[in-house]
């Protein structure tokens, strides 16, 4: 069944804290709706990670927004207003054009590093919004003191089935009035689906995760030490090793990834993979075995970049890299 009620409060953004830890983290946005205030009395509960197995959420930013649902925004006095199921401005994600679906990117809650989680890409917005004094419209459920579902509410199974519904979608949208201009943070769980029926329930089993591919980052496994010579397990001998190589034309930031075994050990990886250029890694936390095996190559986001597998004939030889691409 839909919300109980939904609908768009108009305010100013005066503060935000985002949480790190906890099961069901929540960015914490304080607002106003009366543009001579400055205590940001209103709070707006935003999620920035579902309590799912699949904890990620998609993110989809609009910088220039331009669609004819700001004219019906632009008259709004501050504060709340109710909103009747497909009147504009209501949102629904999959049927009023809005985004692009296939655009939006799949982030963690909260990863080291720098530009590789959802809170590293929602704070830049929101700072930029406070201080350029801008007219937040944050769509959602009201409670007491706040705003929260400001995130896609259809495509849901399970417990949160409950709260399906179209065109009751939340969202941020963003007026900018130095340069009247309007941009759009748009956020949905990972694990929701994408095709829904006339109540908001899903038709079939595609999900966000299916439909998102991850960005193209040419970080490759180049080749590996999976037989070193001497027995794997003396220190003083060589080291099992992975070569990595960056075909991509910037630097890589590699804070935050992984290398992975089949067994699924795993060998944190940190600094800077130039362009152009490899690095060797050790991988003593993720052993490689001699009878075969695969190497994955996972990003800070938790996105497969590579994969690659050798015969137990390929590690035979001591001291011999095996060489994939």
């Amino acid at each position: 069944m839909p919300l109980e009620t939904y609908g768009v409060w108009v305010g100013y953004p005066r503060t935000y804290e985002a949480e790190k830890g906890g099961n069901t983290p929540h960015l914490q946005l304080r607002f106003d709706d009366n543009q001579n205030t400055v205590n940001g009395k209103f709070r707006a509960a935003i999620n920035i990670k579902s309590s799912t197995n699949e904890s990620r959420l998609v993110y989809w930013f609009v910088r220039d927004l331009k669609n004819p649902i700001t004219k019906n925004l632009a008259p709004l006095e501050p504060g709340w207003h109710e909103l009747k199921i497909h009147d504009l401005p209501a949102l629904d994600y999959i049927r009023g054009n809005l985004i692009n679906l296939e655009d939006g990117t799949i982030l963690n809650h909260n990863l080291p590093g720098e530009n590789n989680d959802i809170i590293d890409f929602i704070s830049p917005v929101l700072t930029e919004a406070i201080r350029r004094k801008a007219t937040i419209y944050l769509f959602g459920e009201p409670f007491p003191g706040g705003i929260h579902d400001v995130h896609m509410e259809q495509g849901n199974e399970g417990r949160f089935a409950k709260s399906n519904g179209v065109w009751q979608d939340g969202g941020m949208l963003l007026h900018f009035p130095d340069d009247d201009h309007w941009e759009g943070i748009f956020l949905a769980f990972a694990v929701q689906k994408v095709h829904t029926d006339g109540s908001g329930d899903p038709i079939d089993d595609v999900s966000f995760v299916d439909i998102i591919q991850p960005p193209a980052v040419m970080v490759i496994i180049r080749a590996a030490l999976v037989n070193p010579i001497g027995p794997d397990v003396d220190p003083s001998g060589q080291s099992e090793a992975v070569f990595l190589v960056n075909n991509s034309s910037s630097d890589i930031q590699l804070d935050g990834w992984t290398i992975q075994n089949r067994n699924q050990d795993t060998q944190a990886l940190s600094g800077l993979l130039p362009t152009h250029n490899s690095r060797t890694f050790q991988v003593p936390d993720c052993p490689l075995t001699n009878k075969g095996g695969s190497i994955t190559l996972i990003n800070a986001a938790g996105l497969k970049v590579d994969e690659v597998s050798y015969t137990k004939a390929q590690a035979r030889r001591e001291g011999n890299l095996v060489y994939f691409h």
